[in-house]
């Protein structure tokens, strides 16, 4: 057996040299890495700021963008109610119910800004074609309406008249 020597009083240097430099390096290592997590947390603190007023100028900019969205969704429905409220009915009863069998429709084109529809047709003569004017003329729906242009068909054997009417409309402004 070999002989075990325990010494419980051993002359200890209270401050060993090793052990001080190793603390003095974890305090410089602990100092070092908080200066850093400062100067972080400052960058970080700068780029948050920025983001923000990048985030602001870019929500002023859609923000200014969706004010303006808006108002041409507005124009929008404010032209879609204005067609709505035209006598649509009333106003196609009247350029259909007065032709009769000689006169032909072809096209029609409302104006709803001007309250005027466009139509061009073609009659069977002269004076089909002034007869539809003025039975356009004594619709109620109707103000005035102009013959704007007409012109015979003369390669036709029949010789109809092909016109252009503007029929302005009466009714709430």
């Amino acid at each position: 057996m070999t002989k075990l020597n325990l010494d419980y009083q051993r002359s200890i240097n209270p401050f060993p040299v090793g052990g001080m430099l190793l603390l003095a390096l974890a305090l410089a290592a602990l100092i070092a890495t908080g200066i850093h997590y400062r100067n972080l947390s400052v960058q970080a603190l700068l780029w948050e700021s920025r983001a923000d007023r990048i985030g602001q100028l870019s929500t002023g900019r859609s923000g200014e963008r969706r004010a303006a969205e808006l108002a041409l969704e507005v124009k929008r429905a404010n032209e879609v109610l204005h067609q709505l409220s035209v006598p649509w009915g009333s106003l196609f009863q009247a350029v259909e119910s007065v032709g009769g069998k000689e006169v032909t429709l072809l096209v029609l084109e409302p104006d709803t800004g001007k309250r005027q529809i466009k139509i061009s047709g073609e009659a069977k003569n002269t004076a089909a074609m002034l007869n539809y004017v003025k039975q356009l003329e004594n619709r109620d729906v109707f103000g005035t309406v102009y013959l704007q242009s007409h012109h015979v068909q003369l390669q036709d054997p029949e010789k109809p008249v092909r016109f252009m009417l503007l029929a302005v409309w009466r009714g709430q402004s």
